[in-house]
């Protein structure tokens, strides 16, 4: 029972009611919508007890205050985007969590999120989605991410809602600082000559990480980030068994954090200026989890972070499950600023995938399993392009921090078995 109707405005012992959108928009009453934190029902029934108006009369006000909840043409799309997550898995949280039925959920979803699902759209293979036709990219999205041709076309129309005649923006992906945008093309690349390979790790062995490739960041002191976990060397954290490298983060009490993990670096030990790198991996999906595979500067010839650069092969958190980033930091372009330049591509992080940059002297590709999907290009200044120095990989697992801990962490998804970052093969190949 709402004691007093949250969100009215008051003047002169009035209340107000409030415009959301167009007055001539067409409504239908559903009582699951949500208006402003309560259910169209309860705002109806506070009218009912509070300002003696009568059931039909009640709808009718709370469809005028929140029209937008109510709009006519709206259309259940189990792909659409609602806030980082699909409206599948809202409506699947709805019925667990709310002990709502399936349409209830549905409902309840969809007048939550009533812009997203208020166009009706029209599949068609041939209208143009930046630059590839919608049937591409609808057999790029069977064919990479197992959807269903249904699934495929919904995601596809989702994405870029305006090329199929509804509205909405297409969508991006929250990163740290400002949000990246979603991957727009795709690009096949040709793939590496295994003549050109110049540094690998097959993990091909048992034990520690290989100590002539390898080295270990240590320590608890938040890694700029304001990260959970302390570091550690232990194999309790970081070990290679059966062609894998398995980097643990867990919940336990150590060195004055919460919470150990593993962060590798080649550096000493694996330095490159230019070249394709690839990284075969599969990431955790517990929430606060911050998988990473990257890039720092050998030298830091132009100073420390971020000046002298950062490239961010992927990075993956686990309250954003399915979002994998690519990125690059420099001066001019970084999350301090909100300027750091990156794509996101939706993928089944726990799924085997190989995620790889080309860096040449002009630009860097980003490409995941064969398919360039974001590229950024030398912009003829330090501050813009410091990436004409050395840097080395690093491989880490973060709890929590800045971005990974957005939404909080799951404590108990650490215990027991923690998350786990699989690595299967790094490879450094020179370019023609």
């Amino acid at each position: 029972r709402i004691s007093q109707r949250p969100g009215a405005r008051r003047a002169s012992g009035r209340t107000l009611p409030r415009a959301h959108g167009s007055m001539g928009m067409a409504k239908r009453w559903n009582p699951s919508a949500m208006c402003e934190g309560h259910t169209a029902a309860d705002r109806a029934a506070w009218c009912v007890e509070n300002l003696g108006m009568d059931e039909q009369a009640a709808r009718e006000r709370v469809m005028g205050e929140f029209p937008m909840s109510f709009s006519v043409g709206s259309v259940w799309n189990p792909n659409a985007m609602c806030d980082g997550s699909t409206a599948a898995a809202r409506a699947q949280w709805c019925m667990e969590n709310l002990g709502l039925a399936e349409e209830a959920a549905r409902e309840r979803v969809m007048g939550e999120f009533p812009a997203v699902f208020s166009a009706q759209p029209q599949y068609n293979p041939d209208v143009l989605c930046d630059g590839s036709t919608a049937s591409a990219r609808v057999n790029w999205c069977k064919e990479n991410l197992g959807l269903s041709e249904e699934d495929a076309r919904q995601r596809v129309m989702s994405e870029f809602p305006a090329a199929f005649g509804g509205d909405g923006e297409e969508l991006g992906a929250a990163a740290l600082g400002c949000a990246s945008a979603a991957a727009m093309k795709l690009v096949a690349v040709e793939p590496a000559d295994p003549g050109d390979l110049v540094w690998a790790d097959e993990f091909d062995y048992t034990g520690p990480p290989d100590p002539a490739k390898w080295t270990y960041d240590i320590g608890g002191h938040g890694w700029g980030n304001n990260e959970l976990q302390h570091y550690t060397d232990r194999p309790e954290n970081a070990w290679v068994a059966d062609g894998v490298l398995r980097i643990k983060a867990i919940r336990e009490d150590f060195g004055g954090k919460q919470y150990t993990s593993a962060r590798l670096v080649t550096k000493g030990r694996g330095d490159w200026l230019y070249g394709r790198i690839e990284v075969r991996l599969r990431a955790p999906t517990g929430r606060g989890t911050w998988a990473a595979a990257w890039m720092l500067p050998t030298d830091w010839e132009f100073g420390d972070w971020p000046n002298s650069g950062e490239i961010d092969i992927m990075e993956h958190v686990g309250h954003d499950v399915g979002k994998v980033h690519g990125t690059v930091h420099t001066e001019k372009f970084n999350h301090m600023k909100n300027t750091q330049v990156g794509r996101v591509m939706p993928t089944d992080v726990t799924g085997w995938h190989t995620y790889a940059v080309e860096w040449s002297p002009d630009r860097i590709k980003f490409i995941l399993d064969g398919q360039q999907y974001h590229e950024f290009t030398n912009g003829g200044h330090w501050k813009a392009w410091p990436f004409d120095r050395r840097f080395h990989a690093l491989l880490n697992l973060a709890v929590g921090g800045a971005w990974g801990g957005q939404k909080g962490i799951d404590e108990e998804a650490f215990r027991g078995d923690g998350q786990v970052m699989e690595v299967s093969s790094v490879r450094v190949y020179r370019l023609k």
